[in-house]
């Protein structure tokens, strides 16, 4: 391997799923070859039968990422990133473990406390203050201190690993209309406003909060640099509109840069060669750029 490039670890996902095909179209694309060093973690189960969700791949899937984060630990001294294909939290489930996905997986076993989830799409970024919970538990779920946590992250990843000098970073409400000064919900008033004030003495162009259905017109305008959402699909589901192919997931927090693509298993068309790699290439693009 040569130093002079970054190291970039692949994960290949859950081997029933299109993981290991994207992976595998991905790293042949002109886009990213020579690019970097690439070690690929996976393991081939071409006797058994494609699209099926059990014990067996979330083991194989867990078991990667354990090996992937025991190489990254003991590598030093040059740019090094993880990228990750899908893997499902059902398969998880079955082989005993009970993550939300990569995430906290990650997290987990990086002993990490407070990691965020980020989407990245040319100049269309969005941070999740809340992930993978149901919509009904959002509201008791939201807190000052995440929002603290996930917009704080968000601001230095834009500025220091994107280079956006002075983001402008917009803050979502949760409720209609940010919550009409009270009448459609309180959160505005009682705990995103109060993290923006806290979040604004130290990261002055955080601004907020915002009618979640402006918001994203102003970041797809140009006349903000991210959004801080409040919940997983207030902020999917704008950007799978826009970049469902190209869309890629960036884990802030962690030691090191995690990306991987925006999309999942796919195990009704895993087997059949009909994956499109677009989302993984930008993954893995992401990844060697961030990782200098």
């Amino acid at each position: 391997m040569s130093s002079s490039k970054p190291l970039i670890i692949v994960t290949a996902g859950d081997p029933f799923g299109i993981g290991p095909e994207v992976t595998g179209k991905a790293l042949k694309s002109k886009a990213i070859k020579n690019k970097a060093d690439f070690i690929v973690i996976g393991k081939s189960l071409s006797s058994r039968p494609a699209g099926r969700l059990c014990k067996l791949g979330g083991e194989i899937s867990f078991e990667n990422i354990y090996k992937a984060v025991n190489i990254l630990k003991a590598v030093t001294g040059r740019p090094k990133a993880l990228v990750t294909a899908p893997i499902n939290k059902f398969s998880l489930k079955k082989a005993g473990y009970s993550y939300g996905g990569h995430t906290e997986m990650l997290a987990d076993l990086l002993k990490v406390r407070s990691p965020a989830m980020m989407f990245n799409a040319e100049s269309f970024r969005v941070v999740l203050t809340t992930r993978h919970i149901p919509l009904s538990k959002v509201p008791k779920a939201l807190t000052k201190e995440k929002i603290i946590s996930a917009g704080g992250l968000f601001y230095t990843a834009l500025e220091k690993c994107f280079k956006i000098k002075n983001p402008r970073v917009g803050v979502a409400g949760l409720n209609p209309h940010a919550g009409e000064g009270g009448m459609m919900g309180r959160e505005e008033l009682d705990i995103i406003g109060p993290a923006i004030r806290e979040l604004r003495k130290k990261f002055i162009n955080i601004t907020g909060p915002y009618p979640p259905d402006v918001i994203f017109r102003k970041l797809y305008a140009g006349d903000i640099d991210g959004v801080v959402a409040m919940y997983h699909d207030q902020a999917l589901g704008p950007f799978k509109m826009l970049y469902f192919e190209k869309g890629v997931n960036v884990t802030l927090g962690l030691p090191f840069i995690r990306t991987s693509p925006d999309h999942g298993t796919a195990f009704d068309i895993a087997g059949k060669n009909a994956a499109d790699p677009e989302s993984m290439i930008e993954a893995v693009k992401l990844a060697i750029k961030l990782a200098y």
